[in-house]
């Protein structure tokens, strides 16, 4: 029965209080997804130790054939003195939705949380032989403008993970952020999977296939801070169709979703609601199938549209896109990005950007981008900014 504004608003504000009872509260995420823990769902750390290994699978779930990622030979030669791991490689040292978890449903009309996006500072590269320790620390529900039709209400659940390496040194600080929504019904979401497939014509299938085979990146060629100019495009990159396929790779780095039969019972046992009951077979199944097709290759069980993608598989994208443009010598200090629509399997995926500012601080040369994924109907996936600290002319006595 659907419950009047007053009485609704006062279940909210409730359910408000008793959440943020829990702000500022540090968790250690344990080691593994078994056994499941409420307080850091979806929040292990995934691989304590980084390896070559775990390197190029990261780089191949995003497609990235850098050498600088894979090639000992190559990268002994650049600053780094040998192979370093791409810059959102904190996505597979521990699961980046993670969150506390209430073991029952909020006393609403409708309600559902959904990933939107995050915030990474990064400080130090992540090489082989690295080991890691992570705090995980509760920033609390904060209410936003929605971006649902009213009446829903629209709360910021953030948590922020400080990752930690063997040396004591903080690499980075990512936060991540949930929509909470209330008073809208996830089923009737035109941002969620309900948007058609674009079927691509010969020329648009066959342009991404020749930029694949075609790819530049600037690698050993430095770019330096003094060539940069404000408002210049940035190489665009552009993969796709996303595919289930694309989705299972990401599945292998973030492996967060990724447990099975008597693992994955343990955690619906815990929150029943936060899964799905198949009723073709009467049977529990994991929710990240919304992630997944039928046989058809449209379907998502969850609202019957198309299923959809993984949104830190764009933010890796628009990653990857950055260390393109700024070679070897570069270093991504900054990554904030959100997702209004999420990418549905058949989305082109074609992330862009351009030179926003240029500026030093504290002895650092910085460039400021503004970067966005959109797909080929121009649709806007995931708009962000990110910060990249270049060299100087100066620190090679060229100017």
């Amino acid at each position: 029965m659907a419950k009047g504004k007053s009485e609704q608003d006062r279940l909210i504000a409730e359910w408000v209080a008793d959440r943020n009872k829990h702000k500022g509260e540090i968790t250690i995420p344990p080691l593994g997804e078994y056994p499941p823990d409420l307080d850091c769902w979806y929040g292990s750390i995934l691989n304590e130790h980084v390896t070559t290994d775990v390197i190029r699978h990261f780089a191949d779930a995003m497609g990235d054939r850098n050498p600088l990622w894979r090639s000992q030979d190559y990268a002994k030669r650049t600053r780094w003195g040998g192979i370093i791991a791409p810059p959102t490689i904190t996505d597979t040292i521990v699961q980046p939705y993670s969150g506390k978890m209430s073991p029952e449903v909020p006393p609403f009309d409708s309600f559902f949380t959904l990933p939107n996006g995050s915030t990474r500072q990064i400080f130090q590269v992540v090489r082989p032989g690295d080991r890691f320790n992570v705090l995980q620390i509760d920033l609390g529900l904060t209410e936003v403008e929605p971006t649902r039709p009213k009446p829903a209400r629209q709360f910021d659940d953030a948590a922020r993970r400080v990752i930690i390496n063997q040396r004591g040194e903080v690499v980075a600080i990512h936060d991540r952020h949930m929509d909470a929504v209330v008073n809208h019904d996830l089923a009737g979401a035109p941002f969620w999977g309900l948007r058609k497939r674009r079927r691509l014509t010969d020329q648009e299938r066959d342009a991404i296939t020749k930029g694949y085979d075609e790819e530049t990146r600037r690698g050993a060629d430095t770019l330096y801070w003094e060539d940069v100019r404000v408002g210049e495009e940035i190489k665009p990159l552009t993969v796709g169709p996303y595919s289930v396929y694309d989705v299972a790779a990401c599945y292998t780095a973030i492996a967060g979703h990724a447990v099975a039969f008597d693992v994955e019972w343990e955690r619906i046992k815990l929150a029943p609601w936060f899964h799905w009951l198949d009723p073709e077979v009467n049977a529990w199944t994991c929710s990240g199938i919304c992630h997944f097709q039928d046989d058809k290759g449209h379907a998502d069980i969850f609202t019957g549209g198309t299923a959809v993608g993984f949104y830190s598989q764009l933010e890796w994208l628009l990653g990857r896109m950055i260390c393109n443009w700024m070679g070897d010598d570069g270093f991504l200090k900054r990554l904030d990005d959100r997702v209004p629509v999420y990418p549905i399997i058949g989305d082109v995926l074609c992330c862009k950007g351009r030179v926003a500012k240029k500026y030093t601080e504290g002895g650092e040369h910085l460039i400021d981008l503004e970067v966005r994924c959109e797909n080929l109907d121009g649709v806007i996936l995931m708009p962000g900014s990110a910060t990249a600290q270049l060299p100087s002319q100066t620190d090679f006595g060229k100017v």
